[in-house]
């Protein structure tokens, strides 16, 4: 049975399914609605990550374009007047607004979207995946970001200061996009919060609501994903320094050494005997790349030419650990009944909002973000009253 949900909110709980309204509930045998909802019972499809990440305008059968169209429009027009009366649809359920007639028009449109979709797309192979980090970004978006403004009474003395809070301000929800990159790296909506985006000297204006911010980045991320795909330990500590040591017997900075091993590692020209003997770069390419398209080790399939196989190859693979990491440790946190909850994450690092009561829990969650089919990559831990007074623990 496809169906389509009427509200986002869990307090909002209703659906549209065999031509009817159902306030409440979702059915119990529903098979099929077009996107993820927390409170959504785990065996339901969801269409649109079927089509990696497309509207349904993008993916609608040429028959119900022209329908489709002009329910969108009328329901844009909808918001709009909402919007000039001073209604906020984050204060009500969406369907106590919208006349329930064009509620069940537009289900039904959807649910024939969904269905063409579900019978033509095939099923992605790294489905299971996308589901998890859909998850993990739906609960992140419903927590909004706290925001203390007297953290940033300097910034706040310019007028482009006063502008940045008030963007921050007027919505304080993260809303991030699961399909904003290829490779899998998380971007944000046009709508979100712009946590990606914000400037260094802006960041302290965000606060935990509990007592101190953990933040946990992974150390050398790219070259710990190299061990990982040539099957070799991940060394302990800084992966660069290791390469220097290791390698190029120590007679570089830090610095050179990365600069040596970026060049390398994503310009097919660059050559460096000591560095291919240690990642052979074509085997890498070989195991993962078909001539057209790379599948990582989690099933992440990108159409992509030779020359940029290997960049996409270990940036999607690093991305897709890292996410599913994080989306282990948010179920694990709940699991283990903490308070502590992951407040939003950052590339190659995330950020929990932490109580200090359960400090005894720090060591199991850095197991979880660290440890990976058997690979443990390596991690920093900052803590800060806000995020832009973090300081690294040793």
């Amino acid at each position: 049975m496809i169906f389509q949900t009427l509200d986002d909110k869990e307090t909002c709980v209703a659906s549209y399914y065999d031509g009817e309204l159902h306030f409440d509930h979702v059915p119990a045998n529903g098979s099929a609605t077009w996107n993820y909802h927390t409170y959504l019972p785990s065996n339901v499809e969801f269409a649109e990550l079927y089509t990696g990440g497309k509207s349904p305008l993008e993916v609608c059968p040429d028959d119900l374009k022209d329908k489709w169209e002009q329910a969108n429009n009328r329901l844009k027009a909808l918001l709009k007047s909402f919007y000039h009366v001073g209604l906020s649809v984050d204060d009500f359920c969406f369907y106590e607004l919208v006349p329930h007639r064009f509620l069940r028009q537009h289900g039904e449109l959807k649910n024939k979207i969904t269905e063409h979709v579900i019978k033509n797309y095939p099923k992605p192979s790294n489905y299971d995946h996308l589901i998890k980090v859909e998850k993990l970004a739906k609960e992140v978006s419903t927590r909004p970001i706290k925001l203390n403004p007297s953290n940033i009474k300097l910034q706040l003395a310019t007028e482009k200061g006063r502008s940045e809070y008030a963007k921050y301000k007027a919505n304080p929800y993260i809303n991030y996009s699961t399909f904003g990159t290829r490779t899998g790296r998380m971007a944000t909506k046009k709508n979100s919060f712009p946590i990606l985006l914000m400037p260094k000297k802006m960041r302290g204006v965000i606060e935990p609501y509990r007592n101190v911010f953990l933040e946990f980045d992974v150390v050398s991320a790219e070259v710990a994903t190299l061990f990982y795909l040539t099957d070799q330990p991940i060394p302990d500590g800084d992966l660069h320094a290791w390469v220097n040591d290791n390698v190029f017997d120590g007679k570089y900075t830090r610095d050179e050494v990365k600069k040596k091993f970026f060049a390398w590692l994503y310009d097919p020209r660059k050559k460096n005997k000591q560095l291919e003997e240690l990642f052979n770069r074509q085997e890498i390419i070989n195991k993962f790349y078909d001539g057209e398209f790379i599948t990582n080790p989690l099933g992440r399939k990108i159409r992509v030419d030779e020359s940029r196989a290997l960049n996409y190859i270990v940036q999607s693979t690093f991305n897709d650990i890292f996410l599913t990491n994080i989306a282990k440790l948010s179920d694990k946190m709940k699991d283990w009944g903490m308070s502590s909850e992951i407040s939003f994450f950052i590339h190659d690092s995330v950020v929990l909002d932490f109580d200090a009561r359960e400090k005894e829990k720090i060591d199991d969650i850095i197991s979880v973000l660290s440890d990976f089919d058997g690979y443990k990559f390596n991690l920093h831990m900052n803590i800060g009253k806000n995020y832009g007074d973090m300081r690294e623990v040793l």
